[in-house]
């Protein structure tokens, strides 16, 4: 799943699958605050003074921050100017506060000295990087000896509905070979610790944070958030899918109906796995 890009410098922006419209914005800011339970069980800013996000996006992660960190100082950056000037709006009271900044770049190019940072984070970017270990090595160069970087990516062949959805299935198979041919990688979350070692990092911690939905979920707030989350996730992508004659409007309904389906049977079970990485400098 996305936050935005932080991609190379030769990579188009309207290349980015999940686009940049308002809706979109406004979808990844919905999403931190569902998957934020999941993202943040693991991570420790608490002995941090000057953290940075690479491909910040929208600024939803930083906020997530700030909401359990309010002491840090946090600077983003990303290579979308539309996603920083949402940020700015989204965290103007701490950028006026002199506690947050935001930058436009990508992440060869890390506009700062090196150990600039005792922290970093990145969040669902690296999935859409054409170069994740050039964004790793230029990260850790800012980061000051015995600072910790979290991970946070997708792997999304290990999604597992039941029943089987022939609508969504298919949906998602185009979803993801349409994420390649723009030089992302769906799976790089099972990667992320070879990259980490490949980069320079050291002592690196993988874990698997399913986010699941089976019979135990009684709740209907709780399995409409869920499939909705992901639902509004997968047709973020369906007007260039449709623009590129990838997906059809039937497809779409189809898939729709099956994950409204999953939603409602308690015997359905969802599961979404994301990967996360600690490492260290």
């Amino acid at each position: 799943m996305s936050s935005t890009a932080l991609l190379s410098k030769n990579y188009n922006n309207n290349q980015y699958i999940h686009g940049y419209t308002a809706d979109e914005q406004d979808r990844l800011i919905r999403q931190s605050n569902i998957i934020a339970p999941y993202l943040y069980k693991n991570i420790d800013f608490s002995h941090c003074h000057h953290i940075i996000e690479v491909g910040c996006g929208v600024g939803a992660q930083i906020q997530q921050l700030l909401n359990r960190w309010p002491h840090l100082k946090i600077t983003g950056v990303d290579i979308s100017r539309e996603q920083i000037n949402r940020a700015s709006e989204l965290l103007k009271p701490y950028i006026d506060a002199g506690q947050v900044s935001l930058h436009v770049s990508h992440g060869g190019e890390i506009p700062f000295p090196d150990e600039s940072f005792d922290g970093a984070l990145i969040c669902f970017v690296l999935e859409h990087a054409d170069r994740p270990l050039a964004v790793l090595k230029e990260l850790k160069r800012v980061m000051i000896s015995g600072s910790r970087l979290y991970c946070t990516e997708a792997f999304n062949s290990g999604l597992y509905v039941y029943p089987t959805c022939l609508g969504l299935q298919t949906y998602w198979e185009i979803f993801n070979r349409q994420q390649k041919y723009l030089n992302g990688d769906p799976d790089v979350g099972a990667k992320l610790c070879n990259l980490a070692l490949q980069a320079g990092f050291s002592d690196s911690i993988q874990e698997y944070i399913p986010i699941s939905l089976d019979s135990r979920i009684k709740d209907e707030y709780k399995r409409s958030e869920l499939i909705t989350w992901f639902l509004e996730c997968l047709l973020s992508a369906a007007p260039s899918l449709i623009n590129h004659k990838k997906v059809t409007p039937y497809l779409i309904e189809a898939m729709t109906d099956e994950l409204n389906m999953i939603q409602s049977r308690q015997d359905s079970i969802f599961l979404y796995p994301f990967q996360q990485m600690q490492a260290i400098k």
